[in-house]
């Protein structure tokens, strides 16, 4: 596509700017991941674990989250197992193996925490309001790559059954959380949220009382 001054120029060169931060970010991990003797998917999968560290988190889980076949975050997980970061312990079906770390795994986690200094010090000098908008603009773009099925997981508001998309006129205050029964300001839209449910997810069935005598 020709880079012109209308709007399929200007969608052309944000994909190459987000482009061009994502290989930033992949180096800086790759970087920050090999300091602590890790591959990438591992320390992915820390940085899961201590994220949300009463979760129940199971290696079918974090494989979907990340876009990884489950063999694949399986050889990851026993990896980590070995290096004395992740412990597995029965879940309650006594067959799925639930993941944490351990106190050596903290202690990485921490370590790895880090890892995106750089970009996080480059956001700084960028006008909060600014920021706000960029986030929103982000969680959208994201929320309509979930629905395609191009991202395969999130956590994020703007893909939520509890997110009400424009319910006020502020722009810095445009949405609600039903959840929380609050309004959402841009600033504070979540990327990671531990209530999140999925805004396709089917309403739970009520049991029907069985009429056999």
């Amino acid at each position: 596509m020709t880079d012109t001054d209308g709007t399929a120029g200007l969608d052309r060169r944000l994909a190459d700017a987000l482009e061009r931060l994502g290989h930033g970010l992949r180096s800086l991990a790759q970087r920050t991941a090999r300091e602590h003797g890790l591959s990438p998917l591992q320390q992915q999968a820390v940085l899961a674990l201590a994220r949300h560290p009463q979760a129940r988190h199971e290696v079918g889980a974090l494989a979907a989250e990340f876009d990884v076949t489950t063999p694949t975050m399986s050889d990851a997980v026993t990896a980590l197992e070995r290096k004395g970061i992740v412990s597995r312990s029965p879940g309650t079906d006594g067959r799925r193996r639930v993941l944490s770390l351990t106190e050596a795994g903290a202690a990485v986690a921490r370590g790895l925490s880090s890892w995106d200094d750089p970009l996080t010090a480059a956001l700084t000098g960028i006008p909060e309001a600014d920021r706000a908008i960029t986030l929103h603009t982000l969680l959208r773009v994201i929320g309509d790559l979930h629905r395609t099925g191009v991202v395969s997981v999130t956590h994020m508001c703007t893909t939520c059954r509890f997110f009400g998309r424009d319910e006020y006129p502020d722009p810095a205050v445009p949405h609600h959380c039903h959840l929380l029964r609050t309004p959402l300001p841009l600033a504070e839209l979540r990327t990671d949220c531990p209530e999140h449910q999925p805004a396709d997810a089917p309403a739970p069935r009520r049991k029907q009382r069985s009429t056999a005598l």
